[in-house]
Protein backbone atom coordinates (compact mmCIF):
# COMPACT_ATOMS: atom_id res chain seq x y z
CA UNK A 1 0.00 0.00 0.00
CA UNK A 2 2.93 2.35 -0.52
CA UNK A 3 1.89 3.36 -3.96
CA UNK A 4 -1.22 4.70 -1.99
CA UNK A 5 0.22 6.74 0.51
CA UNK A 6 2.48 8.25 -2.02
CA UNK A 7 -0.25 9.16 -4.54
CA UNK A 8 -2.18 10.66 -1.47
CA UNK A 9 0.85 12.35 -0.69
CA UNK A 10 1.40 13.46 -4.18
CA UNK A 11 -2.26 14.61 -4.32
CA UNK A 12 -2.18 17.06 -0.96
CA UNK A 13 1.13 18.24 -1.89
CA UNK A 14 0.01 19.42 -5.49
CA UNK A 15 -3.48 20.52 -3.57
CA UNK A 16 -1.56 22.76 -0.71
CA UNK A 17 0.85 24.44 -3.29
CA UNK A 18 -2.37 25.19 -5.46
CA UNK A 19 -3.94 26.59 -1.73
CA UNK A 20 -1.15 28.42 -0.71
CA UNK A 21 -0.10 30.00 -4.26
CA UNK A 22 -3.22 31.44 -4.36
CA UNK A 23 -3.31 32.52 -0.54
CA UNK A 24 -0.27 34.52 -1.64
CA UNK A 25 -1.72 35.85 -4.92
CA UNK A 26 -4.99 36.71 -2.64
CA UNK A 27 -2.45 38.67 -0.02
CA UNK A 28 -0.80 40.62 -3.22
CA UNK A 29 -3.64 41.23 -4.98
CA UNK A 30 -5.21 42.81 -1.38
CA UNK A 31 -2.15 44.71 -0.91
CA UNK A 32 -2.10 45.99 -4.16
CA UNK A 33 -5.18 47.06 -4.09
CA UNK A 34 -5.27 49.69 -1.24
CA UNK A 35 -2.55 51.12 -1.86
CA UNK A 36 -3.76 51.51 -5.57
CA UNK A 37 -7.06 52.79 -3.88
CA UNK A 38 -5.17 54.76 -0.97
CA UNK A 39 -2.76 56.32 -2.72
CA UNK A 40 -3.74 56.80 -5.94
CA UNK A 41 -7.39 56.73 -6.11
CA UNK A 42 -7.65 53.85 -8.47
CA UNK A 43 -8.19 50.65 -8.30
CA UNK A 44 -7.64 46.83 -10.57
CA UNK A 45 -10.97 46.07 -12.10
CA UNK A 46 -12.22 43.00 -10.71
CA UNK A 47 -9.54 42.91 -8.28
CA UNK A 48 -12.26 42.27 -5.92
CA UNK A 49 -14.57 39.24 -7.47
CA UNK A 50 -11.32 37.72 -8.30
CA UNK A 51 -10.40 37.75 -4.58
CA UNK A 52 -14.13 36.50 -3.65
CA UNK A 53 -13.49 33.48 -6.30
CA UNK A 54 -9.73 32.66 -4.94
CA UNK A 55 -11.04 32.65 -1.78
CA UNK A 56 -14.05 30.56 -2.70
CA UNK A 57 -10.91 27.85 -3.99
CA UNK A 58 -8.77 28.37 -1.15
CA UNK A 59 -11.91 27.27 1.27
CA UNK A 60 -13.13 24.13 -0.60
CA UNK A 61 -9.45 22.75 -1.54
CA UNK A 62 -8.47 23.71 1.99
CA UNK A 63 -10.97 21.30 3.32
CA UNK A 64 -9.74 18.59 1.31
CA UNK A 65 -7.00 19.10 2.74
CA UNK A 66 -7.51 19.66 6.21
CA UNK A 67 -9.72 15.87 5.73
CA UNK A 68 -7.11 14.44 4.40
CA UNK A 69 -4.61 14.83 7.14
CA UNK A 70 -7.53 14.51 9.63
CA UNK A 71 -7.08 17.71 11.31
CA UNK A 72 -11.02 18.49 10.19
CA UNK A 73 -13.55 19.37 13.14
CA UNK A 74 -13.12 16.43 15.28
CA UNK A 75 -14.16 15.77 19.46
CA UNK A 76 -11.90 13.12 20.88
CA UNK A 77 -12.57 13.77 24.35
CA UNK A 78 -14.66 10.37 24.66
CA UNK A 79 -13.79 8.49 21.77
CA UNK A 80 -9.64 9.02 23.03
CA UNK A 81 -10.45 6.54 25.89
CA UNK A 82 -12.39 4.54 24.34
CA UNK A 83 -10.07 0.52 23.03
CA UNK A 84 -8.09 0.97 20.10
CA UNK A 85 -10.32 -0.81 18.11
CA UNK A 86 -13.49 0.66 18.68
CA UNK A 87 -11.67 4.17 17.73
CA UNK A 88 -10.94 2.64 14.51
CA UNK A 89 -14.84 1.46 13.87
CA UNK A 90 -15.68 5.17 15.01
CA UNK A 91 -13.43 6.59 12.41
CA UNK A 92 -14.11 4.47 9.59
CA UNK A 93 -17.89 5.26 10.43
CA UNK A 94 -17.19 9.18 10.12
CA UNK A 95 -14.76 8.72 7.17
CA UNK A 96 -17.69 6.95 5.58
CA UNK A 97 -20.31 9.28 6.57
CA UNK A 98 -17.57 12.46 5.06
CA UNK A 99 -17.34 9.83 1.39
CA UNK A 100 -21.55 9.89 1.53
CA UNK A 101 -21.93 13.69 2.47
CA UNK A 102 -19.21 14.96 -0.03
CA UNK A 103 -20.27 12.17 -2.55
CA UNK A 104 -23.91 13.65 -2.53
CA UNK A 105 -22.44 17.15 -2.35
CA UNK A 106 -21.08 16.43 -5.56
CA UNK A 107 -24.12 15.44 -7.59
CA UNK A 108 -25.68 18.03 -6.33
CA UNK A 109 -23.52 20.90 -7.44
CA UNK A 110 -22.94 19.38 -10.71
CA UNK A 111 -26.62 19.43 -11.11
CA UNK A 112 -26.61 23.48 -9.33
CA UNK A 113 -23.60 24.11 -12.28
CA UNK A 114 -25.16 22.74 -15.24
CA UNK A 115 -28.79 25.08 -14.33
CA UNK A 116 -26.66 28.44 -12.68
CA UNK A 117 -23.25 28.11 -14.81
CA UNK A 118 -23.76 29.58 -17.85
CA UNK A 119 -24.53 32.76 -16.09
CA UNK A 120 -21.41 35.86 -16.14
CA UNK A 121 -19.40 37.34 -13.34
CA UNK A 122 -20.15 40.98 -12.85
CA UNK A 123 -17.04 42.38 -13.45
CA UNK A 124 -14.88 39.48 -15.19
CA UNK A 125 -17.74 38.40 -17.48
CA UNK A 126 -16.14 34.95 -16.97
CA UNK A 127 -19.01 32.22 -16.84
CA UNK A 128 -19.35 31.11 -13.33
CA UNK A 129 -19.15 27.38 -13.92
CA UNK A 130 -15.29 28.17 -13.51
CA UNK A 131 -16.20 29.53 -9.85
CA UNK A 132 -19.22 26.87 -8.90
CA UNK A 133 -16.53 24.19 -9.91
CA UNK A 134 -14.60 24.74 -6.54
CA UNK A 135 -17.10 22.65 -4.97
CA UNK A 136 -17.36 19.05 -6.78
CA UNK A 137 -13.31 19.45 -7.32
CA UNK A 138 -13.73 20.14 -3.22
CA UNK A 139 -15.89 17.27 -2.76
CA UNK A 140 -14.18 15.23 -4.65
CA UNK A 141 -10.95 15.50 -3.09
CA UNK A 142 -12.55 14.93 0.46
CA UNK A 143 -14.11 12.17 -0.67
CA UNK A 144 -10.82 10.56 -1.64
CA UNK A 145 -9.33 11.71 1.56
CA UNK A 146 -11.86 10.51 4.05
CA UNK A 147 -11.91 7.27 1.71
CA UNK A 148 -8.22 6.96 2.40
CA UNK A 149 -8.64 7.85 6.26
CA UNK A 150 -10.92 4.89 6.93
CA UNK A 151 -8.73 2.12 4.85
CA UNK A 152 -6.14 3.61 7.23
CA UNK A 153 -8.32 2.72 10.19
CA UNK A 154 -8.68 -0.08 9.09
CA UNK A 155 -5.36 -1.43 7.60
CA UNK A 156 -2.64 0.45 9.23
CA UNK A 157 -0.83 -0.61 12.25
CA UNK A 158 0.25 2.34 13.27
CA UNK A 159 -3.16 4.29 13.19
CA UNK A 160 -4.40 6.10 15.70
CA UNK A 161 -7.74 8.39 16.22
CA UNK A 162 -5.92 11.63 16.16
CA UNK A 163 -3.66 11.57 12.95
CA UNK A 164 -0.77 12.37 14.71
CA UNK A 165 2.00 9.57 14.58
Amino acid sequence: MKWKSRAIALVARILSVTVGTLFAGMAVLTILQVILRYFFNSSIPGASEALRFAFIYTTFLGAAILIGQREHIAIHLVTKRLPQPIQRGISVFCNWLLVGLHIYLLILSLRWISVSGGNLAEELKLPLRFIQIALPIGAGFSSLFALNNSIDALFDPDWCEEGHK
